[in-house]
């Protein structure tokens, strides 16, 4: 008797919302041809879309919990096939004390429309969504187009920077002038050829989120001393471009520390690294493990170890 009056005050922002997302997805891009399958609307592009009643299930879950009915935005990201549990991602990661409502035709449709276009698939969209939610704060065609038009131009192909902003969504809210062209500026400065940049920035995008100051340079300086000549500190980057967001007090130190107790010198541990930066990525303990075998058996050598680690 208590659940009729309530779900009577309901109805009306149910409506509201699930006719919003009925709009939504009338409004995407994709071919209007489909059908229905597990409560789920299936597009000709492989696009998995809730249908109405799903959607309206899940707006009346999060009404009757006690928040707020769902944004415009947000209506349209449930029409898109994100979760609930993403959707509070999203809303907490969107941040600034603010609710998640960025204009739906000005900021949310040509965003996800764009990187579908660009190769995302609609996964790797929506882990971008929830991994980046202030990518609806970006301009798209005064900031995010250029940036990616730049990285084509820095000799990157379509495909790889797909990968790329798949793997590293913060790549589109990274600005042009003052975070990329500075990281591949240093990267240049540091010796690399062009084609070691565009290799080595595709698989690794985190390149591009790090300071210069205070992790690259002190990553090089650290080699340097070491023993590792500017050449082969080059040649373990373009090689192994990971460690360059590896962390070094906790991270790569603790490994070259372990070398030395292993018996190696430091010109020993450079000519390691230099000829298989490959060591860098392995965990402390899996290295640990390996060099106590090595080390057993009475094959631990410096000319050895990179290729009985791989």
């Amino acid at each position: 008797m208590r659940r009729g009056p309530q779900r009577a005050a309901l109805r009306p922002s149910l409506f509201f919302a699930t006719a919003i997302a009925a709009a939504a997805a009338l409004t995407l891009p994709w071919s209007s041809s489909s059908s229905r399958w597990g409560g789920h609307t299936w597009l000709s592009a492989g696009l998995r879309l809730p249908c109405l009643s799903t959607t309206r299930r899940l707006l009346a879950r999060r009404s009757s919990s006690g928040t707020d009915t769902p944004t415009q935005a947000e209506s349209y990201l449930l029409s898109w096939g994100l979760s609930e549990q993403q959707l509070d991602q999203v809303r907490a990661r969107y941040g600034r004390n603010s609710n998640f409502n960025p204009n739906v035709e000005d900021k949310v449709k040509p965003l996800l429309n764009w990187l579908a276009d660009l190769g995302l698939t609609q996964l790797q969209i929506l882990k971008a969504v929830v991994d980046c939610p202030g990518l609806f704060r970006q301009r798209l065609e005064q900031n995010v187009k250029p940036s990616v038009r730049w990285l084509l131009e820095m000799g990157l192909d379509k495909s790889q920077v797909t990968k790329m902003i798949a793997r590293q969504p913060r790549l589109c809210s990274y600005n042009l002038e003052r975070t990329l062209k500075p990281r591949v500026q240093w990267l240049s400065e540091l010796g690399m050829k062009n084609s070691q940049i565009a290799k080595a920035t595709s698989a690794c995008p985190t390149i591009f989120g790090c300071s210069i100051e205070r992790k690259l340079q002190p990553l090089v300086k650290w080699l340097s001393e070491l023993g590792m000549e500017k050449s082969q500190i080059v040649k373990a980057i373009a090689n192994k471009p990971q460690m360059l967001g590896y962390r070094l007090e906790t991270n790569l130190k603790p490994k070259v520390r372990l070398l030395g107790e292993r018996g190696f010198a430091n010109p020993e541990i450079a000519q390691i690294l230099a000829g298989s930066p490959v060591i860098l990525g392995l965990s402390l303990k899996r290295l640990t493990h390996r060099t106590s075998v090595l080390e057993a058996q009475g094959l631990l050598a410096a000319s050895s170890l990179g290729t009985a680690m791989k």
